[in-house]
């Protein structure tokens, strides 16, 4: 296999780990359990399971160093992203808790009887 279709699938693989991951995990813990998951490191040799074929594909010290720094560039990415969702949510939950705050009843509309 070439190395771009191998990279093709390592980095598909990132994507689908950071998909799923435990959010209370640190960064040097998500990386260690990706590394130990998916390239699977045995006698100092990484190897990547490909999922069609079902062989173990072996990878060079660079590929390996790649999908390291890709998956640290993702994850740092996607903390950052999560981290604005959350003020996003944390600001329209106030601005909801606001509005409800707001809201009087207006006694003056009603008829005496």
């Amino acid at each position: 296999m070439d190395e771009k279709k191998l990279w093709m699938k390592i980095s598909g693989s990132i994507n689908y780990y950071l998909r799923y991951y435990d959010k209370r995990m640190s960064d040097e813990e998500l990386l260690e359990d990706y590394v130990e998951y998916v390239l699977g490191a045995e006698k100092g040799r990484y190897e990547y399971l490909d999922k069609q074929t079902f062989k173990y594909i072996e990878l060079s010290d660079e590929i390996v160093e790649r999908a390291i720094n890709a998956f640290k560039e993702r994850l740092k990415k996607k903390r950052e992203k999560e981290k604005i969702n959350e003020i996003g949510e944390n600001f329209s939950r106030s601005k909801e808790i606001k509005k409800e705050m707001g809201k009087v009843i207006d006694f003056s509309k009603y008829r005496k009887v």
